[in-house]
């Protein structure tokens, strides 16, 4: 039996309605997500933004603070100083964390050293390499590629010169990317360092235990040690870490820092800046 056109019709009509509900509806999903992506990246840009103000605020304390120690203590650096105890461990911020490291780059041996020829720094080199395993064509090829195109500000050039990955982990701790004239500073080179460079462990234990006793060495310690060339006890380049996370956002950033101290004033530069991944060190 056939339905009547009238019913027909009606049936024609509410389909209708019911496609236009239907696309109305999938309109109306389409906008709330994408309403809530932009809501998303709106939070993700805010939480980034202040990420970024934490970092450059720890950055700026420590400016200060190696400012600060430019001009009251002038004739030494050490990490008994207070602007080594700035460095902050973890701690809880609105909706994250923060924490904050400052590291002597002058505590490692600079690699730019090699650059002049100087056979000492060369030889210093090679027993600090020997001792931890680098192969020999590898230390020929870093002290090549610094003489050749140095002073290098990292490790990049020394990759592509085909120096073995191995070999550059096993130096990283170790060593540094500084200017030619920037020497090492015994107040704050790790022990483990200090035996790698001197042949002396007696000297090595003597100076450790006199440095602990004292929180920083003095010239007349050294003269007393008989480590007069081996280093200084002042630093002018510095490396700031800021670890943050704010919400879902995590920014390690890396600042490098340089002091210059003259009679009339002390100054402290960001040399550099960079993002660095988690599992990389200052």
């Amino acid at each position: 039996m056939r339905r009547p056109l009238s019913q027909a019709r009606e049936g024609m009509i509410l389909l209708n309605v019911l496609v236009i509900v239907a696309i109305a509806a999938a309109a109306v999903a389409v906008m709330i997500a994408a309403q809530d992506i932009e809501v998303q990246r709106t939070i993700r840009l805010r939480d980034a933004s202040q990420a970024q103000a934490y970092s450059r605020a720890g950055e700026l304390s420590a400016v200060v603070a190696l400012r600060r120690d430019g001009v009251s203590a002038p004739t030494l650096d050490a990490y008994s100083e207070p602007w080594a105890a700035i460095a902050q461990r973890p701690i809880a911020i609105p909706n994250g964390r923060f924490a904050l490291a400052v590291v002597d780059e002058q505590a490692r041996f600079n690699l730019n050293s090699l650059k002049s020829g100087d056979a000492i720094e060369a030889s210093r080199f090679a027993r600090i390499a020997r001792e931890l395993g680098v192969s020999q064509p590898g230390v020929v090829a870093i002290a090549g590629v610094i003489a050749a195109v140095g002073p290098l500000q990292d490790e990049s050039l020394l990759r592509t010169a085909g120096v073995d990955p191995a070999d550059l982990e096993r130096l990283r701790p170790f060593v540094a990317f500084l200017p030619e004239d920037a020497g090492l500073n015994l107040n704050t080179a790790s022990p483990e360092l200090l035996r790698l460079l001197l042949e002396d462990a007696d000297a090595v234990r003597r100076l450790v235990d006199l440095r602990n006793s004292k929180g920083a060495l003095a010239e007349a310690d050294l003269a007393t040690l008989g480590l007069q060339n081996v280093g200084g006890l002042t630093s002018s380049h510095f490396a700031v870490v800021t670890d943050v996370r704010v919400g879902d956002v995590e920014q390690r950033v890396q600042s490098r820092l340089a002091r210059t101290i003259t009679p009339e004033q002390v100054t402290v530069s960001v040399s550099s800046r960079r993002r660095i991944d988690a599992g990389s060190g200052a």
